[in-house]
């Protein structure tokens, strides 16, 4: 029996936050880079869990940007902005994650954050508190 590595995406540090389903998420990339001048993609889409997945890719959600990388004989830290990421796909609910990748660069390396995303309703949810009763 041959046993195949599908896929594997590394676990980053990662902040949470909250978006409405018309909003557009931002992502801000730090790396560190060691090598020749190059040109690379880096893309970014958003990620739920199902069943053993853990990063089931929203397709509508992808952003690429490409990135030109500085030669550099040692590891060098650098950053870069995927901006505005479409939310109109995903379905208001908590526990979305995020997956980052480069393409053009050796390999596709990935790395990602689980249940950092929560999606919230154009439209406010019901909500009924009682300030006071009366009673006679």
């Amino acid at each position: 029996m041959t046993q195949e590595l599908v896929f594997l995406v590394t676990q980053v540090p990662c902040n949470a936050t909250t978006k409405k389903t018309d909003e557009h998420l931002n992502v801000t990339v730090n790396f560190t880079y060691q090598g020749p001048i190059a040109t690379a993609r880096l893309g970014a889409v958003v990620t739920q869990e199902v069943g053993t997945s853990e990063f089931d890719e929203i397709g509508l959600t992808r952003k690429e940007v490409s990135i030109n990388l500085p030669e550099s004989l040692t590891p060098r830290t650098l950053s870069a902005e995927i901006p505005s990421l479409p939310l109109s796909s995903c379905e208001p609910k908590p526990g979305y994650g995020l997956k980052v990748y480069a393409l053009d660069l050796d390999g596709k390396p990935e790395w990602g954050c689980k249940n950092v995303l929560t999606i919230e309703s154009l439209v406010p949810a019901p909500e009924l508190t009682v300030t006071s009763l009366f009673l006679s």
